[in-house]
């Protein structure tokens, strides 16, 4: 849990001084974000406007926020919707007509890659038995569990899952490697 999310937590126990200093730790960031809006809305009041929906999101038990910084990321939202809205209101949104917009062309996804991904596929199922469970289980539950979670469902001290995890990927970047693939496209 970073510093942000465990201020966010205390301010939903009612805490006053973690929400102050959990707005102290995002309002700069909330304020960048809001930088191309600055000649169309008063971004002050945006600002403001934005924590005071934090503190009755915060107060409010029903709804949870997951995943790392979720509060940071969601007064953003929460800024750029009430600016674009503001924005909107005021007339200042300004839209290209789609014969307007300039040609760009958009390379290629890396991670798109059929050949890429078939032949990483194919490396992991190569793993032994330990690795590939650890590697597996990281990849299936890494997003909702911490390590340790995840190591105990899998029968593993969080030392020897760590272990495996790492002995894994370094058996994966070597196959992929004797396989001519290099590890620059791979880890880009």
């Amino acid at each position: 849990m970073t510093e942000i999310d465990s201020l966010f937590a205390r301010a939903r126990d009612a805490d006053a001084s973690a929400f102050r200093d959990w707005v102290g730790s995002v309002e700069l960031p909330i304020r960048i974000s809001l930088r191309r809006f600055a000649r169309a809305v008063d971004v002050e009041s945006i600002v403001q406007e934005t924590l005071l929906r934090m503190w009755i999101l915060a107060q409010d038990r029903d709804r949870t926020l997951e995943g790392e910084n979720a509060s940071l990321r969601f007064a953003l939202g929460v800024a750029r919707n009430l600016a674009r809205a503001e924005a909107r209101r005021l007339g200042k949104e300004t839209l290209l007509p789609p014969e307007d917009l300039p040609e760009i062309a958009v390379p290629p996804d890396p991670t798109s890659d059929p050949g890429l991904m078939l032949a990483i596929r194919e490396c992991i199922e190569k793993l032994s038995k330990k690795p590939l469970a650890a590697l597996r289980a990281r990849l299936e539950l890494g997003a909702q569990l911490l390590d340790r979670e995840i190591a105990k469902q899998v029968g593993m001290t969080l030392n020897t899952f760590l272990q495996n995890i790492t002995r894994a990927r370094k058996l994966v970047m070597s196959c992929l490697e004797r396989r001519g693939i290099p590890l620059e496209e791979v880890l880009s």
